[in-house]
């Protein structure tokens, strides 16, 4: 019985499609978005995205990434650890 598998998208590249494709209920989701913004210094959170290699995210010292989430970047390591790690152009920041 197909509709119990899970439906799998391919190639979309922004975060509305994502959005649009859940409520047209896919189950998951392969595309490079989350890959390159992040490679350019940008989170996507619940509360939408932010750029990292803004300054004012240099002193963001215990500041979360999103504070709901459970994964172990976001429990680890705050906004001013990942802002250093783009502007000393770090290996580990993407």
């Amino acid at each position: 019985d197909r509709s119990r598998k899970p439906r799998h998208l391919l190639g979309i590249a922004d975060e509305e499609s994502i959005r649009n494709a859940v409520t047209m209920g896919l189950d998951t989701f392969d595309s490079c978005y989350p890959t390159r913004v992040g490679r350019h210094g940008t989170i996507l959170t619940r509360n939408g995205k932010e750029k990292l290699q803004s300054g004012r995210h240099a002193k963001s010292f215990g500041v979360n990434l999103d504070e709901e989430c459970s994964c172990k970047v976001c429990q680890h390591y705050d906004r001013a650890y990942l802002w250093h790690l783009f502007k000393a152009n770090e290996p580990l920041a993407v």
